[in-house]
């Protein structure tokens, strides 16, 4: 199928530019604010960040010890 000489950006192009866009901006609008602002926002968004990453990583930690661990073995006496 041609595409008519139009080069599309990769999927993870488009993320990149998204994700350096976001941190541009957040990085504009975080160096307008006083510091007693910027810091106490930082450590909370922080905190949240690592709250999540934990919950994810203790759900995730329960569930592949609930996990069976496979096929039950046949004993040998059978």
């Amino acid at each position: 199928m041609e595409s008519g000489g139009v080069l599309l950006a990769s999927r993870w192009d488009v993320a990149d530019d998204l994700a350096r866009l976001v941190g541009g901006l957040l990085r504009v609008a975080f160096m307008a604010l006083p510091e007693w602002i910027r810091y106490p926002v930082i450590v909370i968004g922080g905190g949240f960040a690592l709250y999540v990453v934990a919950t994810r990583v203790r759900d995730w930690w329960r569930e592949r010890r609930e996990e069976p661990a496979g096929p039950p073995e046949a004993s040998p006496d059978t």
